[in-house]
């Protein structure tokens, strides 16, 4: 009574805060119509696109995944891939098709054992991303004698869930690390988002702008290496680092130093002039990052014509010739690649970048997304009708 009472002064909370949407695509008349759980978010079906600008690619990528499996035929529930609550809601339906990540979606086919189970990777394999999060702290404490916390690893994939063994995997990062256990893991390019505005026709001078570097990150600023980049560009005057993206925790603990050539932006809406501005006066972005699932940071600028700069086997392989990769993440390493890169023909990169601006506005894109996802559940699912 006390909540019937009050709910209407929350009404706007309530909109935003649904933990389970159920019967997507359910069809009354169909007694036969499987049945599909997708554990990930449920944002994309309480947002409001025409009147809020969007900066994150999931909503949309999860609308894509939807709008499939149902095109597929099944009847679709989805809830917080870490809601376990929502699993005690829904344990007593029985799925036909278990698609997501996370704490939820490992509960859910433990109840469901004979449901078609998809395991769906936004990031690396979690033995690679813990292993390798662990050697960046432990350089950061060399260098700074100080601790920092594991802040990137064991959220969505925890250790337990590699004891089992799912119907199949897609991932966004690399294939390899999963061959041990399967025999046909796909991989899978996520979106980038793209302001309408920006016109790869209009002439950089590029003999400034490969002078000039951004890193376009989020939360784990060590994870995603820019604690390294701070030292080298606080040592040197001849190239600008702009950073898009530090949270507060990451800036209370890197501590960035007040520099004319270190410009920290704080949050970026890529729907703003600031950003156009800010790829407008680069020609590289820089991500040294200890894993990625194909940040979507990258493929963002990537689509703005910016040339990524990754570190090998961290989750970007598949973008080959149209990024430049980084065999090791030491300071003095990256510091001395920064200098090659900033000295590259002028001419030489303004090829690069358009072509890279081609490749990503061809690849990187929430049609090509539903396309190919598209594709890959058609072939899983005809691979278990066989």
């Amino acid at each position: 009574m006390i909540w019937r009472n009050i709910k209407d002064i929350f009404y706007a909370e309530r909109i935003m805060d649904t933990p389970i949407i159920q019967n997507i695509n359910y069809t009354a008349a169909d007694t036969t119509q499987k049945k599909a759980a997708i554990s990930y978010i449920t944002a994309s079906y309480l947002e409001d696109w025409d009147k809020i600008n969007i900066g994150r690619t999931q909503p949309k990528e999860i609308s894509s995944i939807i709008k499939v499996i149902s095109d597929l035929g099944y009847a679709i529930d989805i809830f917080g891939c870490n809601d376990l609550r929502a699993v005690e809601v829904l344990q007593h339906k029985k799925y036909d098709l278990i698609f997501g990540f996370g704490e939820a979606f490992y509960e859910l086919t433990n109840k469901n054992p004979n449901a078609l189970s998809v395991w769906y990777f936004t990031e690396h394999h979690p033995n690679f991303v813990y292993r390798e999060e662990r050697k960046r702290l432990d350089y950061f404490k060399e260098r700074k004698n100080k601790e920092a916390r594991v802040v990137r690893s064991g959220n969505f994939y925890k250790p337990h869930h590699l004891e089992k063994t799912y119907s199949n995997v897609i991932t966004m990062s690399e294939i390899e690390p999963f061959l041990k256990e399967y025999s046909n893991p796909i991989s899978f390019f996520p979106t980038g988002l793209k302001n309408p505005d920006f016109d790869i026709t209009l002439q950089k001078n590029i003999d400034i702008t490969k002078k000039n570097f951004l890193w376009f990150g989020s939360f784990g600023a060590i994870h995603k290496g820019l604690d390294i980049l701070l030292d080298i560009f606080a040592n040197r005057d001849d190239i600008t680092l702009h950073i898009g993206g530090l949270s507060e925790e990451d800036r209370l603990l890197l501590n960035p130093k007040e520099r004319d050539n270190i410009i920290d932006y704080g949050h970026i809406n890529v729907m703003s002039k600031e950003f156009l501005d800010i790829v407008n006066k680069c020609s590289f972005t820089i991500l040294p990052s200890s894993s990625e699932g194909c940040s979507t940071s990258i493929t963002t600028c990537m689509r703005h014509g910016l040339i990524p700069i990754v570190n090998k086997d961290s989750g970007f392989n598949r973008l080959l010739k149209n990024a430049i990769f980084l065999e090791d993440y030491k300071v003095d390493y990256i510091n001395d690649k920064l200098t090659e890169y900033s000295n590259y023909n002028s001419g030489e990169l303004d090829i690069l970048s358009k072509n890279i601006y081609e490749f990503a506005n061809n690849t990187f894109t929430i049609k090509v997304f539903e396309s190919k996802f598209k594709e890959i559940m058609q072939i899983i699912i005809n691979k278990q009708d066989d």
